[in-house]
């Protein structure tokens, strides 16, 4: 049994300032198996309009930046995030929300250790604590 598929407007979805639908596919090669291409695609729902597809573009890139500055901070190592599993689905994301909201504010610069982070807040509580309460986010 097939589901119907029906276009609705973006009003009807919530979006009511919707006004072009972007479509981008990626594919890449690995270095460990450089013969096996891989792919994916993403869409994107922006306000911008279709007579700007630069900007769009722009757009979608600007949004992989964001991703691609703070992967390196998402160290699993340090984090140690495959070493707990939680029965319960909000624990998990409760976890992932507030280790994003530490890594807004940790004072990072690339290249950095998160590992050193964490060892000069675990000797200087007070410092996580006034990190913690008071510091706006780095860009």
């Amino acid at each position: 049994r097939q589901a119907a598929v029906a276009a609705i407007s973006p009003v009807d979805a919530g979006l009511p300032s919707a006004r072009i639908a972007v479509t981008v596919r990626r594919a890449w090669t690995q270095k460990k198996n450089p013969g096996e291409e891989k792919s994916h695609t993403r869409f994107f729902l922006s306000s911008l309009s279709l007579d700007d597809p630069v900007r769009a573009a722009d757009a979608v890139r600007g949004h992989w930046g964001i991703e691609n500055r703070n992967h390196h901070k998402k160290d699993t190592c340090a984090w140690r995030e495959d070493d707990h599993y939680h029965r319960r689905p909000r624990a998990a994301l409760n976890l992932a929300l507030t280790r994003n909201a530490l890594l807004a504010t940790i004072p990072f610069e690339s290249g950095q250790a998160l590992a050193r982070f964490f060892e000069r807040y675990d000797r200087h509580p007070a410092q996580a604590l006034q990190l913690t309460l008071y510091s706006r986010p780095f860009p």
